[in-house]
Formats: structure tokens, C-alpha cells, sequence
């Protein structure tokens, strides 16, 4: 055999293995590939969760709220008040930083015998990390995303009101309030502070696909004489307690 057919003979050989290598290349990416999803199928590897549907504002939604204030003093007896609010998810708007922004009209009556009446405007949009929301002017860190227990961040970044350092807690875990389940839920605590002489507590509570079902706002000082110390017994303060009561579309 003569150099040039033996050169010839090796090309084509050459040819052939760098084919049956990269057939064989292209047939492991497609095992590894298929192996992914079926992993992905299975449950066994997941995306991270973002938990942008536990900031749930839908066009058209609404949810009622039973709210409850308690106010203590020295001098008087607790006074309880009761009334309900009503959220409703009315419209989309720009905002000045052109962003998709949500109106929401909240509602008030004494009780259920009356007619609803207009008490305030919220705003509420929801951006790639974070999800805000104006009340009374004030604009509030409600939520980041993706969620995660223990993550924390500063509540009141997108205001002057100075730092104020929410906590998420009790991922994905089930709760109960005025007879109704929500099977998935996360706490984001704002405040909890709790000595023997006060109390102060700040929270709220999210159910996927639904939005808030449950706040606290609780600020009391305790007796704290030699004879009622420890007992929980409240001088004075107050208890502001919101419930969802029911949800729907308009």
C-alpha cells in the first residue's frame, strides 16, 4: 500500500471515529437530559419556590375581613370594638415609575346589617424580588421573594419611617382561622418582642392563592407590682386583630 492510500485509509478512518464519538456524545446528553426530567417529574429535584402567590393581587378579587380593637387603661374597663373590612382588588394603573401598580379600595362597616362605605386606598404591585404595598401614604416591604424561612429584610426601605426588620417564618405550613383551612401559609413576623413587663407584637399571616387571612398589631404593658408581676395582668395598651371572614371574586 502506497503513502497516499494509506493516508487516505487513516482520514477516513479518522472520519469515521470522530462521527461514533460525537453519536455517542449527543446520546449521553439525551439520557442526562431525559434522567433531569424525570427527576423534575418525580418530585425529587424542584425548582426553588418563589411564593409569589401568597402576595395574591388579582384583578377582581376581594376578601372580608372580622376586625376586633381592644383598648386597655388604668381607669376603665376594656373597650371592644367590632367591625369588618372589605378589600377589593379594583384596578390596574402606571405608576410614575411606570410600573403595573394595583388599586385596592378598602371598605368599612360596623356590621353586617349595613351597607359597605368607602374608607381608604391602598396601592400593591408586586416587582421580581419583592412584593410592596402603600397604606396611608406609607409604603411597605410586605414580602421578598423567593421565600424562605428565617430570611429577613428591612420592612421599611421604601420609607422614612427608619429600619424596621421583618422576619418570614412557618413556610408552607397549614392554618386555621374563624373555621377556615388554608393549607399553605407563611407568617412574616415584624415585631415580637415580649418581656414581663409588655408586649410588643407585630404579624401577619399569607395564604397561597388567597393573599392576607390574618394581622396582628398588639401593644400592652403589664402590671408590674410585687403581687401581679408575671401574671400577664395589662395596665394599659391596645389589641387590633384582623381575621378573614371570606373571599371571592367581584
Amino acid at each position: 500500500m502506497n503513502s497516499a492510500v494509506k493516508n487516505k485509509y487513516f482520514m477516513n478512518l479518522k472520519t469515521k471515529w470522530v462521527k461514533a464519538i460525537a453519536v455517542f456524545t449527543h446520546f449521553v446528553f439525551m439520557l442526562i437530559s431525559l434522567w433531569s426530567c424525570q427527576e423534575l417529574d418525580c418530585g425529587c429535584v424542584q425548582p426553588p419556590q418563589t411564593g409569589t402567590s401568597f402576595f395574591y393581587p388579582i384583578l377582581g378579587t376581594f376578601i372580608v375581613y372580622d376586625v376586633q380593637e381592644i383598648q386597655y387603661s388604668l381607669t376603665e374597663t376594656p373597650k371592644v370594638k367590632n367591625y369588618q373590612f372589605k378589600e377589593v382588588n379594583a384596578s390596574f394603573f402606571q405608576d410614575s415609575d411606570n410600573k403595573e401598580t394595583l388599586r385596592i379600595e378598602r371598605y368599612r362597616r360596623e356590621n353586617e346589617t349595613q351597607k359597605w362605605t368607602i374608607d381608604s386606598i391602598f396601592t400593591a404591585k408586586k416587582e421580581v424580588d419583592k412584593a410592596l404595598k402603600t397604606e396611608n401614604n406609607v409604603t411597605y416591604v410586605k414580602m421578598i421573594f423567593p421565600i424562605k424561612e428565617g430570611v429577613k429584610w428591612n420592612g421599611n426601605l421604601y420609607n422614612s419611617l427608619g429600619n424596621d426588620f421583618y422576619e418570614m417564618k412557618k413556610v408552607n405550613q397549614p392554618f386555621q382561622i374563624n373555621g377556615q383551612n388554608f393549607a399553605k401559609t407563611l407568617s412574616v413576623i415584624q415585631q415580637n418582642d415580649s418581656t414581663l413587663v409588655d408586649l410588643k407584637r407585630r404579624m401577619e399571616i399569607y395564604a397561597e392563592g388567597i393573599g392576607l387571612v390574618y394581622q396582628e398589631k398588639t401593644f400592652v404593658s403589664y402590671c408590674n407590682t410585687v403581687d401581679c408581676l408575671g401574671k400577664g395582668k395589662i395596665d394599659f395598651g391596645m389589641k387590633y386583630i384582623l381575621k378573614i371572614k371570606s373571599y371571592g371574586k367581584e
